[in-house]
């Protein structure tokens, strides 16, 4: 059995969660932040949607493999 467009549909699906959770993160903060919010949160979320990035972009390619 080839696993390969069960790993690309997954990742896909993971991606596309991770980018979606990133951008309500965003949207909340940018209406939230105060000074009590973390000022690590930029790179937390940069490395959230490079991270989404990378997952969809796996998942295309796994997809796309024969």
């Amino acid at each position: 059995m080839n696993w390969l467009p069960i790993i690309g549909a997954l990742m896909l699906i993971i991606g596309l969660f991770q980018l979606s959770m990133t951008v309500k993160t965003f949207k909340v903060l940018k209406v939230e932040a105060n000074h009590d919010t973390s000022v690590f949160m930029p790179m937390a979320l940069s490395s959230s949607a490079l991270m989404g990035i990378v997952f969809f972009a796996t998942g295309i390619g796994a997809l796309l493999y024969k």
